[in-house]
C-alpha cells in the first residue's frame, strides 16, 4: 500500500529565517519558496534547537506534498 502524497516524508531543505520562543519560522524551497512556515519548538529535538539560528540551514524530513502550510509535519532534524 503506497502513503498518500500529503502524508509521505520526504528529506527536504530548510531555513530558519525567525525565531521565537515557542518555534521557528522556517522557508522550504521544496514546499513553497515564498512562504513563511511555523514550525512549533516541541517538533525539534532539543540538541538541535539550542543550536539553531537565523539563516542557518538543516535537513528535515517533511511531507512536502502537503496542501497548505498549516499541514506540514516535522521529523529527522540533521545539522546540514
Amino acid at each position: 500500500m503506497k502513503t498518500h502524497p500529503t502524508k509521505r516524508m520526504w528529506r527536504t531543505l530548510v531555513r530558519v529565517q525567525h525565531m521565537w520562543p515557542d518555534g521557528v519560522g522556517l522557508i522550504i524551497p521544496g514546499f513553497d519558496v515564498h512562504l513563511l512556515v511555523f514550525c512549533p519548538r516541541k517538533a525539534i529535538p532539543p540538541v538541535i534547537y539550542d543550536d539553531m539560528e537565523t539563516t542557518k540551514r538543516y535537513h528535515v524530513h517533511c511531507n512536502i506534498g502537503a496542501e497548505t502550510g498549516d499541514d506540514l509535519c516535522f521529523d529527522g532534524w540533521e545539522n546540514k
